[in-house]
């Protein structure tokens, strides 16, 4: 009887780890680390995957905030408007953010629907 308790609660704990390892906060064509280190776009990675992101930018739509936050980090920048809407900001390219440097830079722009689901997806100029 003790084994098989064991054996069933090994079982169990095995299976939990395979699923939790099966991690769907992934976007394929983005090293997460390197854009992570290239915080604020002021170094090249972010502005060398802006055609990339223009190509692909509707593969990201109908995903939640939890899933840009932990795949892309923190956004730069998080406006909130009516209704719960929020939009993040991810700077591609350098601008005023970055030091000694002055202007507009390119970003990501993820627009939400007031229960986190990303709705719009382009690429503009901000004045960080």
């Amino acid at each position: 009887m003790w084994k098989t308790k064991n054996l069933c609660t090994l079982l169990l704990l095995l299976t939990s780890a395979a699923i939790l390892s099966c991690n769907n906060n992934k976007i394929s064509w983005i090293e997460t680390a390197d854009w992570k280190k290239d915080y604020k776009g002021c170094g090249s990675y972010r502005s060398a995957l802006i055609p990339v992101l223009k190509q692909r930018k509707d593969e990201l739509l109908d995903k939640t905030d939890a899933f840009f936050f932990h795949t892309l980090g923190k956004a730069n920048r998080v406006s909130y408007s009516e209704r719960g809407k929020k939009i993040f900001y991810y700077y591609l390219t350098p601008g005023a953010q970055c030091d000694q440097l002055s202007g507009k830079t390119q970003c990501l722009t993820i627009e939400f629907e007031a229960l986190g689901t990303s709705r719009l997806i382009y690429l503009e100029e901000v004045q960080p």
